[in-house]
């Protein structure tokens, strides 16, 4: 009985028995009315929030012209993606620093967006259409986002920052860096998922972005990327950008570009040679990869990176790229039909090609290409699998490298130092 009282009464002093939902309707709202200004309304309905309460955007267009305040403990949501849209009315190029972003937080604790779609009038768009910075558990659930400049979600210095069942597209900018980015974890970010989201290109630059700040030197880590399905996006689709991110996950996605288009993606970034390598512990895991520019690529000495159990196939260069990584573990992958090589390792002293408990590395069909000129006088050629002169440490064994050289190439290359056994169609 005692603990039941105690919960009673920290319940009264929180108010979190008695949430409530307040409509935005109540507070001035007016659905479908271009000529007004609803952030007036929803910021209203958020500061009379308490904690635990919810701000209800019901069904209609809400149009803004200021940027929207969350609050902490105080939830917003909307009656579906479909149904319940706000949209900013202004544009962030050339305005001012209260106009960079539709709804944003600063020092947020357990804050929950939902149902809403989000977007801009604007063909400029705004830079940001969330930004959550120094916070923790702030969810965006079931949510859609549509003109864009930089970001669509951006966290920075936040811990467990999440995103599901949402779907993004048609950022204004996507040809500069640091801008056409889905979903952006920087600044020290310490967990965090993006689960069950869709992001659709052409006009989207990259779908989500792991990273640091070199100024601050808190490289993010921790983060789930999984089963999330990523569509013609212009560059990676999953970036660890560079800035010595560690200990994040990429899990269980499938990635698929257009075979037309001849400015294809890569499926995922390790490391970014402008910023530098990321950080150890970095898994990519039973991914499904189609038709991009690479599958997975590793650069800038990027260390420790797993790659396990992703299926690749009809990559229009490499499908496990090692340009730059060292003792990077790659077990159980099936890379199928990409023109210059299967799996190649240009700079990755320690690197380990070899059976998982189950499954062995099985490199079938690529090198059909004609073969590819990278950067002069360098000429890859084509084929299943190749490690080149410069990589010591190797472990390669118990793979099947078959069936590739009846495209033109050999099965397999080796012209490094190290350990080379039992591997089938050699």
């Amino acid at each position: 009985m005692k603990s039941a009282i105690g919960a009673l009464f920290g319940c009264a002093l929180s108010g979190a028995c008695f949430a409530t939902n307040l409509n935005i309707i109540d507070y001035g709202a007016t659905p479908d009315d271009h000529s007004d200004d609803d952030s007036i309304a929803i910021n209203a309905a958020i500061n009379a929030a308490r904690d635990g309460d919810t701000v209800i955007i019901p069904e209609g267009t809400f149009h803004t012209r200021e940027e929207i305040i969350l609050k902490s403990r105080v939830n917003l949501k909307g009656a579906g993606y479909a149904k319940s849209t706000i949209t900013a009315v202004y544009t962030s190029m050339g305005n001012d620093d209260e106009h960079q972003t539709l709804i944003k937080g600063k020092n947020l604790s357990s804050v929950t967006i939902s149902g809403l779609r989000l977007k801009t009038t604007h063909s400029e768009g705004v830079s940001q259409l969330i930004s959550i910075i120094d916070s923790e558990n702030v969810s965006v659930n079931e949510s859609s986002f549509y003109r864009f400049i930089k970001h669509a979600i951006y966290f920075n210095n936040t811990i467990n920052g999440r995103v599901a069942d949402s779907r993004f597209q048609d950022a204004t900018i996507t040809a500069k860096g640091g801008h056409g980015y889905g979903v952006v974890y920087t600044n020290g970010c310490d967990r965090g998922r993006v689960d069950d989201s869709y992001f659709y290109g052409p006009d989207i630059r990259h779908g989500v972005v792991i990273q640091g700040d070199k100024k601050t030197n808190r490289p993010s880590h921790g983060i789930t990327v999984n089963n999330n399905y990523f569509k013609d996006t212009k560059q990676d689709a999953i970036d660890l950008h560079g800035t010595g991110e560690y200990d994040n996950i990429v899990i269980d996605n499938t990635i698929v570009g257009d075979p037309n288009d001849k400015t294809l993606g890569r499926g995922i970034g390790v490391g970014e040679d402008v910023h530098g390598p990321s950080g150890s512990g970095n898994i990519i895991k039973n991914n499904v990869i189609r038709n991009t520019l690479y599958g997975i690529h590793v650069l800038a000495g990027s260390p420790d990176v797993k790659i396990s159990g992703n299926k690749i196939y009809n990559c229009d260069r490499m499908g496990i790229f090692i340009e730059n990584g060292q003792n990077v573990d790659v077990r159980a992958n099936t890379v199928e039909g990409c023109k210059w090589w299967g799996i190649y390792v240009e700079n990755g002293d320690n690197t380990t090609i070899a059976s998982g408990s189950k499954e062995t590395n099985e490199v079938h069909g690529n090198g059909w290409g004609s073969s590819g000129r990278w950067r002069y006088p360098k000429v890859y050629g084509n084929g299943g699998v190749r490690v080149m002169s410069q990589n010591s440490g190797m472990n390669v064994r118990n793979n099947n490298f078959c069936d590739n050289e009846s495209n033109g190439g050999p099965n397999f290359q080796f012209e490094g130092q190290g350990t080379v056994l039992n591997n089938q169609c050699q």
